[in-house]
């Protein structure tokens, strides 16, 4: 009988240790520490788009001057620390501000008080969780709304087309010698939805796992080492993909020059009737995408001033004169050069450009996470960006759909006429509330 039983309890703990056990590539159940919460479905209380929370909370334009004007100030520093100004850059900086109000919800002390300060002095923490919830779930939202409903003229359900979808992701990953409260886990599940690792940095495997997570949005293996002593680390990943609202066809595109820093190369520039904006120190075109909520903003310096020194200069209050200057009413022949901008290869850590951005004491021992974790020596070792790419075609934004012939009906002649045959700042922002998604250069084709 004893030996009945312990072969019974023998068997029983291979079975426990076979189920704790994943695959060396990935992270298990219980390395995933977000798997355990769920999110509050209550839309007044969470505003998650897709709990059916349609209205923005009150303080949602306060929120999304604060935030628009922390992303240009953290692009205005990440551009000005590259050593090559003469290739085209790429940043998604809304991941970043997403990553630190989540971090706002754990910050204590000085902590706290810059974190307040960069993404707005005006807003409660309670408010920065509303608003960033309502933002992220109803920007990924948007384009699947009417998936499964009947379509009343052919009879069949509708679904979300693959080729129109935003998808904004983030993770946290925690050293296994750091407690994470289940407060600040509980507030993520609700508001953010960023995914939550603890696991030995030490361990073999935990670079393998690490890339792994981050495939869907990168290139292979962008992580090259973890520091086995360090404590947390953040990534934030996007991915955008979309039509044209007004389509363009073969014969809208015609081959140009493009003058980028000391060349010139001759590329396809797409010809179509947009949105004019216009400032004392630039001017451009607003072009809007099909099923997201989303416009392409393309921003091109006046010829006395350089790119380098209109981005120094890219603070709110220049961002507000072009939303501003828009007149509906008006178009302009632009001509558009068709850009890829990658970045799907690499990490880009931010820790420099956002200290610079007023975040001190972020990457200092004198950061104070007290609701985060009771662990004493908690510090965050680096915050990154996996950005992937934004390609800008004739079919749409990351888009390989075919294109017409010919156009059905020509297009309207205009007064004005803009050619983006140098370089130039691209944005892609939420139609409400106009808060940038990606920021990028175009300087070589």
């Amino acid at each position: 009988m004893k030996r009945l039983l312990a072969i019974v309890m023998a068997a029983a703990m291979l079975t426990v240790s076979t189920c704790a056990c994943s695959d060396s590539g990935d992270f298990s159940k219980n390395e995933t520490l977000s798997e355990d919460y769920t999110r509050n479905t209550d839309p007044s209380e969470s505003y998650n788009y897709e709990d059916g929370a349609t209205s923005a909370p009150m303080s949602y334009n306060v929120y999304a001057s604060s935030i628009s004007n922390f992303e240009l100030r953290l692009f205005r520093n990440y551009y000005s620390q590259l050593k090559d100004k003469s290739s085209s850059t790429l940043l998604a900086p809304i991941g970043t501000a997403l990553q630190l109000s989540l971090l706002a919800n754990g910050a204590t002390g000085d902590s706290s008080d810059e974190l307040s300060l960069a993404l707005g002095a005006d807003l409660t923490l309670d408010e920065i969780n509303a608003c960033s919830s309502y933002f992220k779930s109803r920007m990924q939202a948007v384009s699947k709304i009417g998936d499964g409903e009947i379509d009343e003229l052919t009879g069949k359900k509708t679904e979300a087309g693959k080729n129109e979808f935003v998808k904004l992701a983030a993770n946290l990953y925690f050293n296994d010698t750091v407690d994470v409260k289940t407060g600040f886990l509980q507030t993520n599940a609700d508001y953010f939805g960023s995914t939550v690792y603890r696991f030995m940095f030490s361990d073999d495997t935990a670079l393998t796992k690490i890339n792994n997570s981050l495939s869907g949005f990168s290139g292979s293996d962008v992580l090259d080492s973890v520091d086995k002593d360090g404590c947390l680390f953040l990534t934030s990943s996007s991915d955008v993909s979309d039509l044209w609202l007004e389509s363009y066809s073969k014969s809208d595109i015609e081959k140009g020059m493009f003058n980028s820093s000391g060349s010139e190369k001759s590329v396809n520039f797409m010809t179509s009737n947009e949105t004019m904006i216009k400032t004392k120190k630039a001017q451009g075109i607003i072009k809007y995408t099909s099923k997201n909520p989303l416009k392409l903003m393309l921003i091109m310096p006046d010829e006395d001033i350089s790119l380098e020194d209109y981005i120094a200069d890219l603070d709110y209050a220049e961002f507000s004169n072009l939303l501003d200057s828009v007149d509906i009413t008006k178009k302009t022949t632009a001509k558009i050069p068709e850009f890829t901008v990658s970045n799907d290869s690499e990490l880009i850590p931010l820790s420099q450009p956002l200290t610079e951005s007023g975040l001190y004491t972020m990457f200092t021992d004198d950061i104070s996470f007290n609701n985060i974790s009771n662990s004493d020596d908690l510090r965050i070792d680096e915050i990154y960006e996996a950005v992937g790419k934004i390609s800008v075609n004739a079919s749409g934004i990351n888009s390989d759909s075919d294109i017409a012939q010919k156009r059905a009906k020509e297009l309207e002649k205009t007064d004005s006429q803009i050619k983006f045959d140098r370089p130039f700042i691209f944005l892609l922002i939420d139609n409400e509330s106009s808060i940038p998604l990606y920021i990028g250069t175009v300087d070589s084709i």
